[in-house]
């Protein structure tokens, strides 16, 4: 009697595991698409986001080389003027000689 009660309560269970399983086997396959759909749209929002830093160094890159020819210009410049400067400082030496010695020959003659 025990025996035959034992046999009928295992096929039940294992109707019951039978059933639950079924019932979680589209559960599972429905979430993991989700999972899936979920996991494709942020690969392609990195992909994007990938894209634009791409775009976005090569946009730096390009500016820093702006720059540099920028900066090399203004050196040049720089050096043109203090080349300038300084064939002007022995005009001005020149002048200042010339007046001190107008200044010196006025004091001692004129005055």
């Amino acid at each position: 009697m025990e025996m035959s009660m034992l046999l009928q309560t295992v096929p039940k269970q294992e109707n019951y595991t039978q059933n639950r399983a079924g019932e979680l086997y589209p559960k599972q396959s429905s979430s993991q698409c989700g999972i899936i759909t979920e996991l494709s749209r942020i690969f392609a929002h990195l992909a994007t986001m990938v894209t634009q830093q791409g775009k976005l160094a090569i946009r730096i890159d390009g500016n820093m080389d702006e720059s540099l020819v920028d900066v090399e210009g203004a050196c040049s410049a720089l050096l043109q003027h203090l080349a300038r400067i300084t064939s002007n400082r022995w005009l001005m030496i020149k002048i200042f000689a010339v007046i001190i010695l107008f200044l010196i020959v006025f004091l001692f003659f004129v005055a």
